[in-house]
């Protein structure tokens, strides 16, 4: 019957009453808990805006989509080590350990390894793995190319010729239409190179063949060299010897024009045939029609390209094409190609094309991985953001403990007067508790909102900072509010100021009903 005496309303307006007795306690200790609730609700949703954006980010176009292929040695034959003696007496344990290191040692040195190149059935394998939607060999070499009599070393690619972002660099003529057709599209310092300096010029060029040679593996320009007495290679700028290959590669074509006499001449082609024995020719030539001539990357370009052309390159023909004529070379077709890229159908299935790509040999790259590891990086981070906020709350919370002791020792002739009309113990724990609970809904709530706020300008200053340092436009934001995090921050920070009110609530309990009213 005494606790009918003491009416739910009560427990809840007892405590609201004492909130109005002390406002500059109740306010520093709800600032208190509103800070702990700012830094776990801004720890929270950075860790999930961040990875969110990483996820979204690398999900932008196919990037996140490729795995690079390419060669690596991988150990064929490994002789067996079960022979090794171990000499004198020992313990079993330790007769085991040496035994074990003495066999991988052994193993280690009678070790065949050889070299797992991308050669055609490789390739073929590389496309036919499950989830693979696209495989596409890269090819880069040095050629001999020659439009018109003038013969010219370049550097040649398997390029992106189709995709967009490449067909902005063309600025005369087109692009590919095809992987396979026999085209090719010049660079405007090669075009520059081989005498295409005019404007004129390079529209003049489109349609023309250029003649390119693949050198054997060994042949490293002309046959035999040309120098000048007395001057070293050391002493000869680029420009110069350039100018000699050049005259080298053009001498045994111009004999015939020289004021020479028969013998002479024929003196002459007798040595050079001499000095080119045993230095094989150029095994694989062919004529491809120009299509059209690229610029090089700008800043903005080389920051946000993922680009599978090398910077420098000269020549750029269709990626069908460039294999084609890669492997018509006996030695290249077993060398096989630098390496491939592999389109996979869906992030998720990523590391499971790049174990399969290793069970071949081969070796094999993926941005997946690098993701992986940056998201352990920022997981790590910002759960230590979200300890040090738990260590806010824990110092709130003696906050809270403290301010609820105070009101005991103040409002002690107020719970005596209550256990005398009938109060329970359980009722003067609940108004305790009540009281915890709303300061840490308050505090919660109000944290929670701050750091929604906060996010604003936070997001713009990081975008800001992003844009300027790395060039790259962030989409979305960087903190991340979902139902989750509100619903976390508001229930821990009541939970925690809830326990740290248990201690006062049971002290309020245990007060005596006699002493309490003599208390002044």
């Amino acid at each position: 019957m005494e606790d009918q005496r003491v009416r739910w309303i009560d427990l809840l307006r007892f405590p609201l009453d004492s909130f109005g007795h002390q406002k500059m306690r109740t306010c520093l200790t709800t600032l208190g808990v509103i800070f702990g609730a700012f830094v776990l609700a801004a720890s929270l949703s950075i860790n999930e805006g961040v990875q969110r954006t990483i996820e979204r980010e690398s999900s932008k176009g196919d990037i996140s989509r490729k795995v690079t292929v390419y060669p690596r040695p991988r150990a064929v034959e490994s002789k067996a080590a079960e022979d090794v003696k171990v000499a004198g007496r020992m313990s079993p344990s330790r007769h085991e350990r040496i035994h074990k290191v003495l066999a991988q040692q052994a193993r280690q040195g009678n070790s065949v390894w050889e070299q797992v190149n991308l050669t055609q059935e490789r390739l073929k394998a590389l496309s036919r793995i499950p989830h693979v939607v696209r495989m596409v060999p890269i090819v880069g070499s040095r050629v001999v190319t020659t439009m018109g009599n003038r013969p010219e070393e370049a550097s040649v690619s398997s390029g992106a010729g189709e995709t967009p972002e490449f067909r902005k660099r063309v600025t005369v003529g087109r692009s590919f239409d095809s992987d396979d057709e026999r085209s090719v599209l010049l660079s405007e310092m090669f075009a520059y190179r081989i005498g295409l300096i005019d404007d004129a010029d390079l529209d003049q060029a489109i349609g023309k063949p250029l003649r390119v040679e693949l050198p054997a593996q060994e042949d490293d320009g002309p046959s035999f060299n040309v120098s000048l007495a007395g001057r070293s290679k050391a002493r000869g700028g680029r420009d110069e010897q350039m100018a000699l290959r050049q005259l080298a590669w053009q001498l045994p074509g111009a004999l015939d024009r020289l004021s020479l006499t028969g013998e002479e001449i024929a003196a002459l082609r007798e040595a050079i045939r001499q000095e080119s024995e045993g230095v094989a020719p150029g095994v694989v030539e062919d004529n491809f029609r120009v299509v059209g001539i690229f610029r090089e990357m700008t800043e903005e370009e080389e920051k946000e390209a993922w680009s599978q052309l090398p910077a420098d390159t000269d020549l750029v023909m269709p990626r069908r094409t460039a294999v084609d004529l890669t492997f018509r070379d006996p030695a290249r077709r077993d060398q096989g190609i630098a390496r491939a890229i592999l389109y996979v159908d869906d992030i998720r299935n990523v590391q499971e094309v790049v174990d399969k790509v290793e069970a071949l040999g081969l070796g094999s790259q993926s941005i997946v991985e690098m993701i992986e590891r940056e998201r352990l990086t920022y997981l790590l981070i910002f759960g230590g953001m979200t300890c040090v906020a738990g260590v806010a709350l824990l110092v709130s919370s003696l906050g809270i403990a403290n301010t609820m002791l105070m009101s005991i020792l103040e409002r002690r002739r107020e719970i005596g007067i209550m256990k005398a009309v009938g109060a329970a113990n359980w009722h003067l724990q609940a108004i305790f508790l009540i009281e915890a609970s709303v300061i840490g809904l308050v505090g919660g709530s109000l944290g929670l909102l701050l750091a929604w706020s906060i996010s604003f300008p936070g997001n713009a200053w990081v975008r800001s900072m992003v844009h300027s340092d790395m060039k790259v436009h962030l989409s979305g934001s960087i903190f991340a509010f979902p139902a989750w995090i509100g619903v976390t921050v508001v229930l821990f920070t009541v939970g925690v100021t809830i326990v740290a009110a248990l201690y006062p609530a049971w002290r309020a309990a245990k007060v005596e009903t006699v002493s309490a009213l003599r208390h002044e």
